[in-house]
């Protein structure tokens, strides 16, 4: 016959295993979701065509307008800037990149793209809150696309190319999830609760 206290231990042993599991399930998903979820991207609004319109220079011709956003700590955004240097770009395009960060752009970037520093709070303004991020204005200043650039994490395919190539010839565009990094204090706090990787 199992004595009360061997069916006590048992019980507990048993209590135990389960929380453990539970905790280490959601440890998981947490740092599961620094990977796999995608950052919120700011919604189609005149007021963010209106403001991202404002960066084109004056007296120029009213062309198509890429607004790439990066952050100079952020791995993902250090990618698209070796794939921005890398590739040749469309010449009847506008492309601006909104730096944003402590460290300098690379020299590469600022030779080929017009690069402008910005703050978080800047960024804010534009109600971005995360990089990196593709944003395309037509010439009559709607936006045609805001999303990222990849259709996963660090994923080894760019689509910045074919976005504007359908956004040129007026095709609608599908917005790729925004995989990156926060920019902003409040997305920092929010994924602060996560479990760092």
């Amino acid at each position: 016959m199992i004595s009360f206290a061997t069916r006590l231990r048992a019980s507990l042993g048993g209590t135990a295993l389960a929380a453990w599991f539970a905790v280490m399930t959601l440890v998981c998903a947490g740092l599961l979701a620094r990977h796999v979820v995608a950052m919120p991207a700011p919604g189609k609004s005149a007021r963010l065509a209106h403001r991202l319109a404002a960066l084109r220079h004056a007296g120029a011709p009213h062309a198509l307008l890429a607004v790439h956003v990066l952050d100079s700590e952020c791995r993902c955004s250090q990618r698209v800037v070796a794939h921005l240097v890398e590739t040749k770009r469309p010449t009847d395009v506008t492309e601006v990149v909104l730096w944003v960060g402590p460290v300098a752009p690379a020299p590469e970037l600022v030779q080929r793209f017009d690069v402008r520093r910005v703050t978080a709070a800047e960024l804010s303004r534009y109600e971005i809150e995360a990089a990196p991020l593709l944003v395309v204005v037509s010439p009559g200043d709607e936006v045609l696309y805001v999303g990222g650039y990849t259709d996963r994490k660090q994923g080894p395919v760019f689509h910045d190319l074919e976005v504007l190539a359908s956004a040129r010839d007026s095709r609608p565009v599908e917005a790729l999830p925004l995989f990156g990094c926060a920019t902003s204090d409040r997305l920092r706090n929010a994924l602060s609760t996560l479990p760092a990787p």
